[in-house]
């Protein structure tokens, strides 16, 4: 029976297996490898889809248990493992899918009307839907953005993993905001006027009235016909909170249309607003504090798509991953090694950790081709899925072990010149010579390292000592 108190886990999904050691309340880590073709990316997507399907199971639900339960976490007057155990399956208290591939296949939108956690159930971090006024990383940091002013209470503990992640590489603890309103000031008019809009105008607002009333969107227009005329913001972290400045020349004492991050929040989350840029601060000045008089314009200031494009990738996943996390929340992430420098790929899941040390019970689920993060698995709560075999691996054996040996043992492509399988040849072949009678290991060991004969290309060192291994192999043993 499931313990419903102890951390989320994926057991299984799809009959691939991926976890089978104890739950607790620390942090847990799946790495899917596999080559390409082999179905790690979809095996993801196979699991949001899952869990997607089985959260409006509960939603739906018209057993009076469950709906009882379903009302009152939604008013907080009861614990989420209480949902679990009424409608008898583990469920992650948030599912968040993040990549910065531009080939990922995660569901863009997953919206239920009848969702009980203010800012959504599922998180999406990624480059879609494709828009040619915003770039990649641009469309992947509004997502982030939302999410992270759309949460009901901001805790401690997420300003704790923004923090530690911002100063880790150097961002700073300060960022300048530009939003750009999607709609156009003579439509704009026209909606409040209840006259004919254009085509695209008319998508975007067809799409908000999917979660928001009529009078709710011309209300949050309002606010778009300000910030077409101020569209800048300061976001700053100051201890153990954050705060939002609308770097406007207006007077906000009697002021209507004030901003807070809940209303910037909304906008976005209509499509109503887009952030339009996104700026950092780098290490010399992160420990300027923000203040009313503060001149900006004296800042090292950054733009996001200035930065390198591995600088990018990192920071857009942890800001999505930090404003979306929950305790208990399932996060895949698909192919995080894109555009990192390997001694980022190498320290990823250590990030991973400390970044997130403060939450408790989450399982990551990780897609990857990069050895060098496989290396970087730690001791506990993790393990390895080889796809291309379906099994579940022990990551303690393969913790910082060299690239060579990951691609030779794990991933099932040595390439040229492998050092470990060199190393592993003349050691056999030492041990051939020397020894009297050849024990089964030794054996066994020879025929794996010999199972590489074929996939190697002439003029490999590795082929040219396994062809000495089985000759002198045959000579010993006869065979």
């Amino acid at each position: 029976m499931a313990d419903y108190h102890m951390g989320f886990r994926v057991n299984t999904i799809s009959n691939h297996q991926l976890w089978n050691m104890k739950s607790t309340d620390e942090n847990a880590f799946s790495v899917i490898i596999g080559n390409n073709g082999c179905g790690k990316t979809q095996l993801l997507v196979d699991t949001c889809v899952y869990y997607q399907e089985m959260y409006s199971r509960v939603l739906a639900s018209d057993s009076p248990h469950i709906a009882t339960v379903v009302r009152d976490v939604k008013e907080q007057s009861a614990e989420w493992s209480l949902l679990e155990e009424r409608f008898g399956h583990a469920l992650p208290k948030k599912l968040i899918s993040a990549s910065t591939s531009q080939f990922e296949k995660f569901p863009l939108r997953w919206k239920n009307k009848k969702d009980i956690l203010q800012n959504g159930f599922y998180a999406y971090v990624g480059s879609k839907p494709y828009n040619p006024v915003q770039s990649p990383s641009t469309r992947i940091a509004s997502k982030a953005i939302q999410q992270l002013f759309g949460n009901e209470r901001f805790e401690t503990r997420k300003i704790t993993a923004l923090t530690k992640f911002l100063q880790k590489f150097d961002f700073g603890s300060m960022l300048r905001l530009y939003f750009n309103v999607a709609i156009s000031s003579e439509d704009l008019i026209n909606l409040q006027n209840g006259e004919e809009v254009k085509p695209e105008t008319a998508i975007i607002i067809r799409d908000a009235l999917e979660e928001y009333e009529h009078n709710e969107i011309l209300e949050l227009i309002q606010y778009c016909e300000l910030l077409i005329k101020e569209p800048e913001f300061i976001f700053y972290l100051d201890n153990d909170n954050f705060q939002l400045k609308h770097l406007t020349k207006r007077k906000q004492i009697g002021s209507e249309y004030n901003f807070d991050r809940h209303i910037i929040s909304t906008l976005l989350r209509t499509g109503l607003i887009q952030l339009e840029n996104l700026e950092t601060i780098r290490h010399n000045n992160q420990h300027t504090q923000y203040t009313e008089n503060l001149d900006i314009s004296n800042l090292s200031l950054t733009g996001l798509s200035k930065r390198s494009s591995g600088e990018q990738c990192l920071f857009l996943l942890f800001l999505g991953i930090i404003s979306s996390i929950e305790d208990n929340s399932l996060i895949c992430i698909d192919e995080p090694e894109i555009s990192l420098h390997p001694q980022w790929q190498e320290r990823f899941v250590d990030i991973l950790q400390d970044s997130f040390s403060s939450y408790q019970g989450c399982h990551f689920i990780i897609a990857t081709h990069s050895p060098l993060i496989v290396s970087d698995i730690s001791d506990l709560n993790c393990c390895v899925y080889d796809m291309v075999n379906k099994r579940l691996i022990d990551a303690q054996l393969h913790k910082e072990r060299s690239s060579d040996y990951q691609l030779a043992t794990l991933f099932h492509n040595p390439g040229n010149n492998n050092e470990y399988l060199i190393s592993e040849v003349i050691e056999v072949l030492d041990i051939i010579c020397k020894s009297q009678d050849i024990k089964d290991d030794t054996i066994n060991k020879a025929l794996w390292l010999l199972s590489f004969e074929d996939s190697l290309g002439e003029g490999d060192r590795v082929k040219a000592l396994l062809t000495i291994l089985r000759t002198t192999l045959k000579a010993r043993i006869g065979e």
